[in-house]
């Protein structure tokens, strides 16, 4: 049998997760640990270290060691029965004497016997009641960050168990889950291509049949006219031979009106065939396709900018369109309050969203409806900005750099940008803008705005960006909305050089 006097706890501790081990594994490098414990260490791992020495090794994971493994249990039977005697937890396991010293260097409680032991030679002994509060001060403060990571994880859970609820029970513009409203969208735009589509099929069809039933018309007049003179020249040649087949006298007295009416017959022009008798098959099926979707281009619009709702403050409601959204009233911000999930993505402190897709590289044109016929209405303006802000730009708390922007507050408009150095312009307007148009030319360095409607240059910024940068977007109109504009799109067959 055992003698598990010899033995600490700290020798069957797990370098991982600080418990007696559990289906120990022996590593190359003879350190062990859980055979769990090691499974998820490896897993962020991009090497097989150990979480002691760090030595790293391209062997599998070993086998449970069962020699290891029956140590252990048969370290916590023991110490488990010790423990259920009464006043075994004062008692040394080796001397069976009452520990009443805390040897500091070993850090653990001895009998006085363990003193006197070559074990302990050397080292500094304190009274077991003198040393306890330091002991369990030091307890305490290591306690101290596992329960802000235990924080950090309850208040992770929380988000995550939201990101689920506002997945599978609330979607972001109705009471469906967000998957099932995105589906319906997608099932609305293809009914509405699919009327389309059949909307033109039905329309050359008919154009079909309509060109064969012109055809078709023209070639039954050509049909009868043809035959009309088949008739007349018929009769016409039925007499002549009648009369070629009477006596001689008669045919010489009648002679010249014989050949006379002959000769009048020739002047019939040659027939002619119908010209474009047969259905133009050419016309109706070449480049169908292509036809057809240049043709959709007026029932199709192509927005340069399309929103991504999943980084939109919890206060933004973004419409199914994906380019349309406002600031949500007090009623729906309360509603909405414990139902939008915290994200990475998501702006925290400024009401704004972003484009879902960046930019490093190139010219890009958008427009912003930023006063409709609503505001127009009732000469009232609502509060909003326009920009644009790099990949890398904190969602949380204060923008302190990568955003530049135009924005109008209280019928003010000022231009901000939050690199270094910080610049706050205000601008002087002629007309209240119904639209703003933004151009970013990445390569040239250069974010501009202007008035497309009264032909107004506002601003430009001068900046030599370095990484991908986003179309931003902020409301705060409750009752309007801003809208990213509709561009053209021309289709156009390229020739070959």
């Amino acid at each position: 049998m055992a003698s598990w006097s010899f033995f600490q706890e700290e020798d069957f501790l797990c370098p991982v997760c600080y418990d007696i081990f559990r289906d120990p594994v022996v590593l190359p490098c003879s350190h062990s640990a859980c055979k769990t414990c090691m499974e998820e260490y490896w897993k962020y791992k991009d090497d097989r270290e150990c979480p002691v020495c760090r030595k790293s090794s391209s062997m599998p994971l070993p086998a449970v060691s069962l020699t290891l493994k029956r140590l252990c249990e048969g370290f916590l039977q023991e110490r488990n029965s010790r423990d259920a005697e009464p006043g075994s937890e004062r008692l040394c396991g080796q001397h069976k004497a009452e520990l009443k010293l805390f040897c500091l260097e070993d850090e653990q409680p001895v009998c006085l016997v363990c003193r006197d032991s070559r074990q302990h030679t050397g080292h500094k002994f304190c009274p077991i009641d003198e040393v306890v509060q330091d002991q369990e001060e030091r307890v305490k403060a290591e306690l101290g960050p596992l329960k802000e990571k235990l924080r950090l994880y309850t208040d992770a859970k929380r988000t995550c168990s939201q990101t689920e609820k506002y997945m599978m029970i609330f979607g972001g513009w109705g009471f469906q889950t967000q998957t099932a409203e995105t589906h319906r969208e997608i099932k609305k735009e293809f009914q509405h291509l699919h009327q389309l589509l059949v909307k033109e099929e039905e329309a050359r069809i008919n154009a079909l049949i309509e060109e064969e039933k012109e055809k078709t018309r023209m070639v039954k007049e050509k049909t009868k006219e043809i035959s009309k003179i088949i008739s007349t020249l018929s009769d016409k040649i039925q007499a002549v031979e009648e009369r070629l087949e009477g006596d001689h006298v008669t045919f010489l007295q009648r002679y010249k009106s014989i050949l006379h009416k002959a000769r009048a017959q020739s002047t019939f022009l040659d027939p002619q065939l119908v010209s474009g008798a047969l259905v133009e098959v050419a016309k109706h099926l070449g480049n169908l396709q292509f036809r057809i979707w240049k043709k959709m281009q007026g029932d199709m619009k192509y927005y340069p900018v399309v929103l991504d709702p999943n980084t939109a403050h919890p206060d933004l409601l973004v419409y199914p369109d994906m380019v349309t959204f406002r600031s949500r009233d007090s009623e729906e911000r309360e509603e909405m309050k414990t139902l939008v999930p915290d994200s990475p993505e998501r702006f925290n402190l400024y009401e704004g969203i972003l484009g879902s897709e960046g930019f490093h590289s190139g010219t890009h044109t958008w427009e912003v409806e930023v006063r409709n016929e609503y505001l127009q209405r009732y000469d009232y303006i609502s509060d909003w900005a326009l920009g644009v802000v790099e990949e890398s730009v904190s969602r949380k708390g204060v923008i302190e750099k990568g955003g530049w922007r135009l924005e109008q507050h209280g019928g003010v408009y000022t231009v901000r940008s939050v690199p270094e150095p910080l610049i706050t312009l205000s601008l002087k307007l002629r007309q209240e803008p119904l639209r703003i148009r933004v151009t970013l030319d990445w390569d040239g360095g250069t974010l501009t705005f202007s008035d497309p409607h009264y032909n107004e240059h506002l601003h430009t910024f001068t900046h030599t960006f370095t990484e991908k940068v986003f179309p931003y977007l902020s409301s705060g109109c409750e009752t309007c909305t801003l809208r990213i504009l509709p561009v053209k799109v021309n289709v156009a067959a390229e020739q070959p050089r």
